[in-house]
């Protein structure tokens, strides 16, 4: 249920992101619907032990908000850096106390999803907000 509700705010908030926002905002929707595509399918063991693959493509994600932030004159691609920070480093955790429950690692890692999500949307209404006045 939690996985429906994401999907469809992700769709919404991503839909919403390319017709209102600028470049910023757009790239960041396509890499955002990206990463959430691609990491079903790199998932290889049902958060039972560390996932490498999905690991990757967190960092990739992170790497590009990492740069977007650095390059963007708003705020909310560093919000959005700084969640995806913390959402990456629950995979490092893994490696470290490998007997971590696996639906308390899926949780944990999926919970940094929705404030990354929230500071595009933040941002896409801040840019549309602005652009009507």
């Amino acid at each position: 249920m939690i996985t429906t509700i994401f999907i469809i705010l992700l769709t919404g908030t991503c839909a919403f992101a390319m017709v209102r926002g600028r470049t910023d905002e757009r790239l960041a929707a396509f890499a955002m619907i990206t990463a959430a595509v691609l990491s079903p399918i790199a998932m290889a063991s049902g958060y039972s032990a560390p996932e490498t693959g999905v690991l990757g493509i967190d960092l990739g994600l992170l790497a590009f908000l990492l740069v977007l932030a650095l390059k963007s004159d708003r705020y909310w691609p560093l919000w959005a850096a700084g969640f995806q920070v913390v959402g990456t480093s629950i995979h490092l955790a893994t490696f470290v106390e490998v007997d971590i429950w696996p639906p308390a690692y899926g949780a944990a890692q999926g919970f940094w999803a929705w404030p990354v999500l929230a500071a595009l949307l933040t941002g896409t209404l801040v840019e549309a907000r602005y652009r009507n006045n």
